[in-house]
């Protein structure tokens, strides 16, 4: 029965309206969800006359299978596909499509606060992957900014380049020309990671002849230090540098481990990228995984973390 206590809850479908008061919600009993047994309790509108939950504002808002959230995203973080996942999990692979989106709604939030709460950065390797896009005819960048020593991702993007070497004029030909979004990619990475800097931070790259500039608008009292690439060696698919002290080693290692945790990233390989937006995503579930991992390193706590609920 419907009690007339007003609350302090906000309706979920008009409270963005003008004028809208929040003691018309009142409190409508309880109901146990069926799928991990939890009571929540009930609310009602009445300006609206709409009833909603708990639940209704969380991300997890109509997922009938709750308890396999954990898996997946071990799975998702560990080099597993989505339908790989879908066969381990034992689900549909429309139902871990739909997690995937979840998972990284959920790192996405995670990421933002842990950036709030993180100590000011003092030294930061800056620099970018390549990857594809359903071809290798349609190349990606994957700006990425690390912290120096402890490989902590800052910020990351993913965005087009145009095709270079010998499947340039075949990729001209049958996809036309391809826009080349690194420098708003370097922008967004650049701006995101000045607001957690110090003033004086020294900041690695290697010699790109674009980057002084672009650094040098974002973080004008910073230290650019540019060195020289080198040659990668197989076992690293590329990033880690084959012998000898690497300057950017802290980047090259977290790029290396993306390739090896992200089966979209693995070179030679026939799990490729078919859509940006979903490698985005993909990538700030491992980014979720990877900076806990090393914070629970660093606590010296198990870094087989469970995937948090984001209610």
């Amino acid at each position: 029965m419907m009690q007339s206590a007003t609350l302090s809850i906000i309706c979920p479908y008009h409270s963005s309206l003008p004028g809208y008061k929040s003691s018309s919600v009142v409190f409508r009993g309880w109901y146990c969800r069926r799928s991990d047994r939890i009571r929540l309790r009930r609310f009602f509108c009445n300006e609206c006359r709409r009833g909603f939950s708990e639940a209704t504002l969380t991300f997890e808002y109509r997922q009938r299978k709750r308890t396999i959230n954990d898996l997946l995203f071990r799975l998702l973080a560990s080099n597993n596909s989505m339908r790989r996942s879908a066969v381990l999990a034992c689900v549909a692979r429309r139902t871990v499509e739909r997690r995937l989106l979840y998972f990284s709604k959920v790192a996405s939030r995670y990421h933002q606060k842990f950036i709030e709460r993180l100590e000011p950065v003092r030294s930061i390797h800056f620099d970018d992957m390549e990857t594809s896009e359903h071809t290798k005819m349609k190349p990606l960048s994957i700006p990425i900014a690390v912290e120096h020593p402890t490989r902590l991702i800052l910020s990351f993007d993913v965005v087009s380049m145009p095709p270079k070497g010998p499947l340039a004029k075949k990729s001209r030909k049958k996809y036309g020309p391809r826009r080349d979004d690194r420098l708003s990619g370097w922008n967004r990475v650049l701006n995101s990671v000045a607001k957690i800097c110090v003033a004086d931070a020294a900041i690695t790259t290697d010699s790109h002849i674009r980057y002084p500039e672009v650094i040098r608008s974002h973080m004008p009292f910073a230290t650019h230090i540019q060195v020289k690439g080198r040659r990668g060696c197989v076992a690293g698919q590329g990033e880690l540098k084959d012998g000898g002290w690497d300057p950017l080693f802290s980047l090259n290692h977290t790029a290396a481990m993306l390739r090896a945790n992200i089966c979209g990233l693995i070179r030679r390989t026939w799990c490729t990228t078919k859509k940006k937006d979903r490698l985005f995503q993909h990538i700030m579930i491992y980014v979720m995984w990877h900076n806990e991992s090393i914070l629970a390193r660093q606590q010296k706590r198990n870094k087989c973390f469970p995937f948090p609920r984001a209610a």
